[in-house]
């Protein structure tokens, strides 16, 4: 991975522009960059970038040629879309009663005011980090079960391939499980039209190997890497909404979001929720013995 960290803001993109930019969708850009095929910059809030020569070396285009969106506007989120509970009674704090929690670790409450900061900096990652649990939900679906509307791809650089199945699919491409002869490979395959795949092609290959279950578990733990670099870039993200609304920087705010955004890319959560399935069926049949006594 190859990171440079004096690049000024001006000089550089945030990887959600950079990926709206190129047509493609973050996971790509992350992936290549853990990779070292991207040269990333970091800048002073901890949030990932790509500088704008690099997209130029992507898009094989003048920076003034790319459609770089404008800052998001800022979107209310409900609290209950937020995971905000708001409860009776809670200590005093500053002249504040502590009466919100938020899922996550155990942090305990929060006041009115730590409540505005953590709307401000949830809401701003609201749609990165919905996107995050429902990638890591397609990776632990079998490839096998999912097949794929492509029967082969074609390309003169890579050749044809036949399409056996879907590993994930992020909407501006899709990332398949492929085969040529003896020969396995991940491929993703990119919407034609996108800057990256006028520049490079439609479909590159992300991994070979020969026995295609030890590639699929490969790229699937892969994957999982790069959710978890995601995740850390939305903690940065929030950090810096976070550090704008406070002077001293509330540890315990930040920290909040980082744990709710490490469970939602981490087999914990799964576990947390295998087990209170579990727990749920286990009372049900508890319950359904009483019934039939």
């Amino acid at each position: 991975m190859q990171i440079k960290n004096d690049v000024s803001e001006s000089d550089a993109l945030t990887i959600s522009k950079s990926a709206s930019a190129l047509g493609v969708h973050e996971f790509s850009l992350f992936s290549r960059i853990q990779a070292g095929y991207i040269t990333a910059a970091r800048l002073w809030s901890g949030e990932m970038a790509v500088p704008i020569s690099e997209l130029e070396r992507l898009s094989k285009l003048s920076i003034y040629s790319l459609a770089v969106p404008p800052d998001k506007p800022e979107t209310a989120w409900s609290d209950a879309r937020l995971g905000i509970k708001e409860e009776s009674g809670g200590l005093m704090r500053a002249g504040e009663r502590q009466k919100f929690s938020v899922p996550g670790g155990n942090f305990g409450r929060f006041t009115d005011s730590e409540m505005k900061g953590y709307r401000a900096a949830f809401s701003v990652i609201a749609n990165e980090f919905q996107s995050l649990g429902e990638l890591r939900k397609q990776l632990e679906k079998p490839a096998a079960v999912v097949p794929s509307p492509e029967k082969e791809i074609c390309t003169s650089q890579l050749g044809v391939w036949q399409v056996r199945s879907t590993l994930l699919n992020l909407g501006q491409s899709t990332i398949l499980l492929c085969q040529k002869q003896n020969d396995f490979a991940v491929i993703e395959r990119f919407r034609d039209n996108v800057p990256y795949a006028k520049a490079n092609g439609i479909a590159e290959i992300l991994l070979e190997r020969n026995d295609p279950r030890e590639l699929a578990a490969a790229f699937n733990e892969n994957a999982k890497h790069t959710l978890e670099f995601m995740a850390s870039n939305e903690v940065a993200t929030a950090q810096r909404v976070i550090w704008g609304q406070f002077h001293d920087r509330p540890a315990r705010l930040v920290a909040a979001i980082s744990e709710r955004c490490r469970l939602a890319v981490s087999d914990e959560e799964t576990i947390s929720q295998t087990q209170s399935v579990g727990h749920s069926n286990s009372n049900k049949q508890g319950q359904n013995r009483g019934m039939s006594i």
